[in-house]
C-alpha cells in the first residue's frame, strides 16, 4: 500500500469550531492554537493564503513553532501533540500562475526566500502551482513550465491545471519528462475537467479534491466564493477515490480536501484515511 498523507486546504476556519465540526470549543479562545490542534490530527496541511498575499520567513518560522511535537496543546478536552511527520504544502504566489509578467524570475526567488524556513526544517511537502482556465497549452506555456521547474529545482512542486486541454497523455508525458507531478483533480462536472485522469508523472502524487457542487462552482472566490466548495463527499464517492489512488500504483503522495465550508474537509479526510486503512488490511489478509 502507498504511504498517503491526507489533509485539508487551510485550517483556520471559524466554522470548524463546534461539537459536530472539527475543533473543540475550548480551542477557539486562541486562534493560534488551531494549527497545533490540527497538526495532532493530520500529517499535512495545504496553505493557500500565499496565493492571495505574500508571506515572510518570520511567518513561516512562527508556524513551525506551533507544530513542534515537544510543545503539545493542553485543553480541557485533553492534550494534543503535533505529529512528528507533519508537513506543509504551500500555494505559489499568483504572480507565478495568474498574473505572470516579465521578471517573474525575481518573484520566484523572493518566494523561495519567504518559505525558506519550511525547506530548512524539512517540512515542505510541495509548492503548489495552480494555473487558471486561461492558462492553455502552447509552446510558450510549455517553455514557461520548464523555466518554473528549473527555478524550483531541488524543491518538490506540482502543477495543477484548470483547463481541460491539459488533461491529455501528451501533457502528462511532458510533465513526466520534467519529473513534476501532474496534480490530480476531483471537481464538479461544471469545471469541465476529467475526474479520472490520475497519471503518475513525478516522484509522488498530489491530489486536490474540490467537492462536486455543480450549482456554485463558477462563483468568484474573491467575492466570497467559498460556497463553491460546499460539498460533503459520500462514502461511495470516497471509496472510488481511494480505489483510484491505490490502483494508480503510487508509493507516496498527498491528498488534500478543499471542500472546507462547515468542516466537511476534515470529515472527509478522516473518512478517506479509514477507507485506505481497510483496503490495506484487506490486501495484507490476501
Amino acid at each position: 500500500m502507498p504511504q498517503i498523507h491526507i489533509g485539508t486546504a487551510g485550517y483556520d476556519y471559524t466554522d470548524w469550531v463546534g461539537e459536530e465540526r472539527f475543533y473543540p470549543p475550548s480551542v477557539a479562545a486562541n486562534r493560534r492554537d488551531l494549527l497545533t490542534y490540527y497538526a495532532s490530527r493530520f500529517s499535512f496541511v495545504e496553505l493557500n493564503f500565499t496565493y492571495y498575499g505574500e508571506t515572510s520567513p518570520q511567518q513561516m518560522a512562527g508556524m513551525l513553532e506551533r507544530v513542534r511535537p515537544d510543545r503539545p496543546l493542553s485543553l480541557i478536552d485533553g492534550t494534543y501533540a503535533p505529529r512528528e511527520d507533519f508537513r506543509f504544502a504551500i500555494k505559489a504566489y499568483r504572480k507565478l500562475t495568474h498574473e505572470i509578467e516579465p521578471g517573474f524570475e525575481a518573484v520566484a526567488q523572493e518566494y523561495q526566500r519567504d518559505i525558506a524556513p519550511l525547506v530548512e526544517a524539512d517540512k515542505l511537502a510541495a509548492v503548489v502551482f495552480q494555473f487558471p482556465p486561461s492558462f492553455r497549452p502552447s509552446g510558450e506555456k510549455a517553455k514557461y513550465l520548464e523555466t518554473l521547474h528549473e527555478l524550483f529545482a531541488g524543491l518538490p512542486h506540482v502543477f495543477e491545471f484548470r483547463y481541460r486541454g491539459w488533461y491529455r497523455n501528451e501533457a502528462a508525458e511532458f510533465l513526466a519528462k520534467l519529473g513534476v507531478p501532474f496534480c490530480w483533480v476531483d471537481a464538479p462536472l461544471a469545471a469541465s475537467l476529467p475526474r479520472s485522469f490520475f497519471p503518475l508523472t513525478g516522484g509522488f502524487f498530489y491530489a486536490r479534491f474540490h467537492g462536486r457542487n455543480e450549482f456554485d462552482w463558477w462563483q468568484e472566490e474573491d467575492d466570497g466564493g467559498s460556497e463553491r466548495y460546499h460539498y460533503l463527499y459520500t462514502d461511495e464517492e470516497l471509496a472510488q477515490l481511494a480505489r483510484a489512488i491505490v490502483e494508480s500504483g503510487a508509493t507516496d503522495g498527498y491528498a488534500v480536501f478543499n471542500n472546507h465550508p462547515v468542516a466537511d474537509a476534515p470529515k472527509n479526510a478522516r473518512q478517506l484515511e479509514l477507507i485506505l486503512e481497510k483496503l490495506e488490511k484487506a490486501e495484507k489478509s490476501e
